[in-house]
């Protein structure tokens, strides 16, 4: 039987750390097509690919840049969003997978020793703060990607 990867486990890190107090994680390619279809299709639509895009996003609690260098705050989000510039990103699960709370020292970006991963670099182009009363701040980013989006695979490139 096949083993289920478990949504807890994905996780998407900007530069290298992984967004604090995730709840989370998404990564979206997306494949434009365009019809090639004649009178000689019949009913059916033909069509072929065009291009490629893809995003991520993140969700999470609020979290300050309390000065810990494992993990990125909304703060920090904020930061490189008014940068405007490209962040490296990478989607999958982390080298240090844990049943338990986050590792000491802080969660561990894939780097394909373990296991298969994407990378790519990206434009931040939403971070969302939102703080309704009563509850626990959170934090939605949005990241388009800058060109190709990279299958690492287990083992290495």
């Amino acid at each position: 039987m096949r083993k289920v990867l478990k949504g807890k486990d994905f996780m998407v890190f900007v530069d290298g750390k992984a967004v604090a107090l995730a709840t989370n994680h998404q990564l979206t390619l997306n494949i434009d097509t365009t019809s090639t279809a004649s009178k000689d299709s019949g009913l059916w639509d033909e069509s072929e690919v065009t291009g490629f895009n893809w995003e991520a996003s993140s969700e999470s609690l609020g979290a300050p840049d309390d000065g810990t260098p494992v993990d990125i705050s909304y703060e920090a989000l904020m930061d490189k969003a008014l940068a405007a510039q490209k962040v490296p990103i990478i989607a999958g699960i982390p080298k240090n997978k844990s049943t338990d709370a986050v590792p000491e020292g802080g969660w561990t970006a894939p780097d394909g020793s373990t296991t298969t991963y994407y990378k790519g670099e990206a434009i931040i182009t939403k971070v969302d703060l939102k703080g309704q009363n009563g509850d626990n701040m959170t934090v939605s980013a949005t990241f388009k990607g800058v060109g190709k989006l990279e299958k690492v695979k287990t083992g290495g490139a």
